[in-house]
């Protein structure tokens, strides 16, 4: 007797297909957190990304995205990226060198002269490695970076040089070049909840914080600071960071297209950012707040005598490599 008729073959056979059609025909559903309002550019860009991926993939990759901190706060994305409970997310270079300790060299205090310094460090095969690196070691795939924006100082009193600091209180985000920073200058680094800042600010349990004009705009911190250091201390970038099982359920093909599409729309945000910087300084200074330039170098001069890159977990060569960029053409 045969093992297996042919009418029963038949039906494994059409079992097998309905299994390979439903299989081919299923649908990936991801979650892109963060902790940005709905305003700003880079909910935007994460919004006009899932619509694109959508459209390129026929609905059979559909992205939620969820802002202003409702799955958590960005210093536990990683974590969450890589146990599957959120499948993209933006996090900060500075909190993902806590992981990857590499990726600090772009958040060391004043590395970048300026601007055009940030603009070239983006575009560098510097940059390509340590996102490779990070790659490699978290398992997790980063595969843009946008810029995040200059961070400024905000305080509730005048603020000009380094020793205006001593024993402030400036509320920093957790991650260990932030609080460098505010450390170098012996002011008090706060954390807390990137939601609890307006209140905090308020009540004056914090009397400064360090972030983007956008997010003292966009958070309307001008509604409870009165003034502006413009220290460009950090030309701070956000990684976009796919969850390493949700890039493994991606085929070859849906990974070379969301790529494509995540590289394309951080363009046009780092485009957009800058061109706001400008827009958010006039916008602060209408709201009443005074904003002032500052001698950068001062500053420099005190961080460099408490930290180098390489101690603060750049791998050397790095910072040279990263200086070099500014004279490149």
């Amino acid at each position: 007797m045969k093992s297996l008729l042919p009418w029963r073959r038949a039906g494994v056979l059409c079992m097998a297909l309905a299994g390979a059609v439903a299989a081919h025909a299923q649908v990936l559903q991801f979650k892109w957190g963060h902790v940005y309002e709905p305003t700003s550019i880079f909910h935007q860009q994460a919004e006009l990304a899932a619509r694109k991926i959508a459209e390129q993939s026929d609905g059979k990759i559909k992205i939620e995205v969820v802002p202003s901190s409702k799955l958590g706060q960005e210093a536990d994305f990683p974590l969450m990226l890589a146990n599957d409970s959120v499948q993209i997310a933006y996090v900060g270079q500075a909190t993902l060198a806590e992981g990857y300790p590499p990726l600090s060299l772009g958040s060391y205090p004043f590395a970048f002269k300026d601007l055009d310094h940030m603009r070239k460090y983006l575009a560098s095969p510097l940059l390509a490695d340590l996102m490779k690196g990070y790659n490699e070691r978290s398992g997790n795939r980063m595969v843009a970076a946008v810029y995040y924006g200059a961070r400024q100082v905000t305080s509730a009193k005048p603020l000009s040089k380094p020793e205006d600091f001593r024993d402030l209180r400036l509320y920093v985000p957790a991650a260990a070049a932030y609080q460098l920073f505010a450390t170098a200058l012996d002011a008090k680094p706060v954390t807390l909840p990137f939601m609890s800042l307006y209140s905090a600010l308020k009540k004056n349990e914090v009397e400064a914080q360090e972030n983007p004009l956008d997010i003292v705009k966009s958070k309307k911190l001008y509604e409870v600071q009165k003034y502006v250091l413009l220290t460009a201390h950090v030309y701070d970038t956000l990684g976009i960071v796919i969850g390493k099982a949700a890039w493994a359920r991606l085929a070859p093909q849906q990974q070379a297209m969301v790529e494509k599409v995540l590289v394309e729309t951080a363009k046009w945000t780092n485009v957009g950012v800058i061109a706001g910087e400008l827009e958010d300084e006039k916008f602060l200074r209408d709201k009443g707040m005074t904003v002032a330039p500052v001698n950068r170098q001062l500053f420099l001069e005190r961080i460099v005598k408490r930290s180098t890159p390489e101690q603060a977990g750049a791998r050397p060569g790095d910072y040279a490599k990263l200086q070099a960029l500014a004279g490149a053409n």
